[in-house]
């Protein structure tokens, strides 16, 4: 598929197609869609066919960035990156165990301190006595060279794509309102397991965005603004009614109210 949609690219590239490597970022762009769409869908639901017709599936765990400096989120890229291998690789394995199946992890290959880091990392989680779902992971996790591995850069562009779709939902000014018929199709072709996530960043820490909100076409900071409005409401609701009892209530339980919110002991 990747010979016939991009054959001119790879023909005047001098390289052999085995190759020869379109990056998802370069291919999922607003541009190609909006030119070459007749072209590049057709392709993808093809490919994400025929994965689904070997009851392959997609999965996917991400978490949005905190804003603001380290000094105030408590947190470096490091510590992120470390967070989401750890819940990636648990999850996976928990999804192997539930069908009672092996499972062996290919990566993308990264540079060489960071490629050094993710295997400890993985390594450590997978070999833990406590961990017994990861006893279905055979072997910590591959890293390859994406342009000599067809299947490694399909992952890329599924990254691609789930890169366009929480920009769409976590972003209040998004170009890729197209990601979500495509997510939709290729989710409907090849479903993403029941445990893929996206979280947010908000203060709550319980914002969280599955794969059917994904493919939702109201984006999800919107849908995560009405709920945090709606319990804002309930709040100041619910303060007012509390203060209303409080002024019904007889001067000697408001005098023992006042004593306990100054912590006198009564």
């Amino acid at each position: 598929m990747k010979e016939k949609l991009l054959a001119w690219e790879i023909e005047h590239s001098k390289i052999p197609s085995e190759q020869w490597e379109k990056k998802g970022s370069a291919l999922l762009t607003t541009t190609n869609i909006d030119q070459y769409s007749d072209e590049i869908l057709p392709a993808l639901q093809r490919i994400y066919r025929k994965l689904g017709s070997l009851d392959g599936h997609i999965f996917f765990y991400g978490q949005q960035k905190p804003l603001g400096p380290v000094s105030q989120t408590k947190e470096t890229s490091q510590d992120r990156e470390n967070h989401c291998l750890i819940q990636s690789i648990n999850r996976l394995g928990t999804f192997a165990s539930n069908k009672n199946e092996h499972l062996m992890v290919v990566m993308d290959a990264t540079d060489t301190d960071n490629r050094e880091r993710a295997v400890a990392t993985l390594g450590a989680t997978i070999y833990s006595r406590n961990n017994k779902e990861n006893r279905s992971i055979v072997e910590v996790p591959l890293q390859t060279e994406s342009h000599l591995y067809s299947t490694v850069q399909m992952a890329d562009w599924t990254c691609a794509l789930l890169g366009r779709l929480t920009d769409y939902h976590f972003a209040e000014h998004s170009e890729f309102s197209w990601a979500v018929d495509l997510g939709r199709e290729v989710f409907k072709l090849s479903t993403p397991t029941p445990n893929s996530i996206m979280w947010s960043n908000a203060e709550t820490k319980d914002s969280k965005c599955f794969p059917d909100q994904l493919v939702n076409a109201t984006p999800f900071w919107e849908i995560e603004q009405r709920r945090h409005s709606q319990q804002e409401r309930k709040r100041l609701k619910n303060g007012g009614m509390y203060q209303r009892l409080i002024d019904a209530s007889s001067p000697e339980f408001q005098a023992k109210l006042d004593d306990i919110r100054k912590g006198d002991t009564l």
